[in-house]
């Protein structure tokens, strides 16, 4: 019995290993479907009467869309042209690394400032507790610099189809669990959080708003979700 034990231990083991090659080869394999080089758009105005924010990781950088025009900023710009915009966002940030973002911007000033983070922390496994200490301290440093808040982190991330099952499923888990730790600070604090996942839900054929590394959104996504951004300014 103890042999048999040990040889279904073996296999389960090797199984994992081979899918999670597997996976990790179909990622590299598609990542090069993006343009990574895209920068964050940003739209100089510093005489406006209004300055607006925006920081996070690659859905506010635009990583998957045609042009950084066509990311949620630049859309925003598109149609408030006589608005400062200014764009902090990296590729793969998390709420830590935002928070060294925000320390940065201390003493200036924002009318909006619209976060759009949270995704690599459901990705990377930042255990839940580190996440809600960590979007306390983002709001905290975020309400010194802006008037009022958006806040956002992704849609349902088990659904992103370069993710395999049942790694997909363990991704919706993780995306439930944020997006009720972001729903409960935005009530606390008073913040416009913006639920990507409960819209999402209502629109078919959501692969279609995916960019050819089967990842990040497509310009079609962006403008799902500039929709939703700009439905709470």
């Amino acid at each position: 019995m103890a042999k048999y034990f040990i040889t279904l231990t073996i296999s389960i083991i090797i199984v994992f290993l081979f899918w999670g090659v597997f996976q990790f080869i179909i990622i590299q394999l598609y990542a090069g479907n993006v343009d990574y080089g895209i920068q964050p758009w940003q739209q100089h105005n510093p005489s406006a009467k209004m300055k607006v924010l925006f920081a996070g990781d690659s859905t506010a950088v635009g990583i998957g869309a045609t042009d950084n025009a066509m990311s949620t900023s630049g859309r925003f710009s598109k149609d408030f042209p006589d608005v400062h915009v200014e764009n902090h966002s990296r590729s793969g940030l998390r709420l830590g690394g935002l928070i060294e973002i925000l320390n940065d911007l201390q003493g200036k000033k924002f009318d909006i400032a619209i976060l759009q983070i949270g995704a690599n922390d459901i990705i990377r496994f930042t255990p839940f507790k580190e996440i809600e200490n960590n979007l306390q301290q983002v709001l905290r440093l975020t309400r010194q610099i802006a008037k009022k808040i958006i806040l956002l982190h992704s849609g349902d991330i088990g659904e992103v189809p370069i993710f395999l099952w049942p790694l997909n499923r363990i991704y919706t888990q993780r995306t439930l669990i944020m997006r009720e730790i972001y729903r409960a600070a935005s009530r606390s604090a008073d913040i416009s959080y913006v639920d990507i996942y409960a819209l999402n839900k209502k629109i078919k054929n959501g692969r279609q708003k995916y960019a050819k590394d089967d990842f990040h959104l497509n310009d079609q996504g962006y403008n799902r979700w500039y929709t939703y951004i700009k439905s709470k300014l």
